[in-house]
Parts: C-alpha cells; structure tokens; sequence
C-alpha cells in the first residue's frame, strides 16, 4: 500500500499542473493499492478555490483512487513531527497518517521523517 497526500491530487485534478502526467503513471501503477486520509480530503476543500478546481469533482475522483481509513493515534504523531521536524501541520498529519508505508508526495520537507517518499516530480515533464 502506498499513502497519497494532497499533492498528488491536485495533480490529477488541475488542468495545468506540470506533474499530472507523472501523477496519472503512478496512479495507473498502483491502482487498488493507494489510500489517504480524511486530513487529505480537507486539504483538497481548503485549497478549492486557489488552485481553481471543480472540489465536488476532486473529492470524487479521490475516492474513486484512493481508499480512506481513520487512526486517531495519528494526530500525536503529527505533534511530534511538526515539534521535531518543524513540518505543517498537514504534512506532519500525511507523514504520520502513512507511518511506514511509502508516500506520494512533491513535499520535499517530508524527508526529514521518511525516506519512502515516491516523489511525484520524479519524470514529471515541465
């Protein structure tokens, strides 16, 4: 399994994002083995408006990828990497949502915590 923040979404969703084609391959190569997290989903609400995308649409198309599973132990994780790693909120959130298992991620920050990091601007075409 593999976890998806909402960096990957956005770049399947918006329609001149320079990493959509790298973001459908990686889509398309682990099909039925991706999940993210409701933290995730909000994200995609909270940025709607200024990346421009249809959000009913994204949340869709979201789901339709992505499974969403709930661990309440993830938020003091969170804690703990934004304290000790100085990440947002909501990538200490995704990092620690992922916990072991690979993330899909521009965020370069994540890094300092993990170095399963699948990066979605690996091959992107500018």
């Amino acid at each position: 399994m593999i976890y998806a923040d909402t960096d990957f979404f956005i770049a399947l969703v918006k329609d001149d994002d320079w990493l959509q084609s790298r973001a459908a391959e990686i889509a398309r190569e682990y099909e039925g083995e991706i999940y993210t997290s409701r933290s995730t989903l909000l994200e995609l609400l909270v940025i709607s408006d200024r990346f421009e995308f249809d959000r009913l649409a994204a949340l869709s198309y979201a789901l339709d990828i992505a499974h969403v599973e709930e661990d309440e132990s993830v938020l003091f994780r969170a804690a703990d990497y934004m304290d000790q790693h100085g990440l947002t909120a909501f990538d200490a959130y995704h990092v620690a949502y992922a916990d072991s298992d690979p993330i899909v991620s521009s965020d370069k920050q994540i890094e300092a915590v993990t170095d399963r990091r699948i990066a979605i601007e690996s091959g992107a075409q500018d």
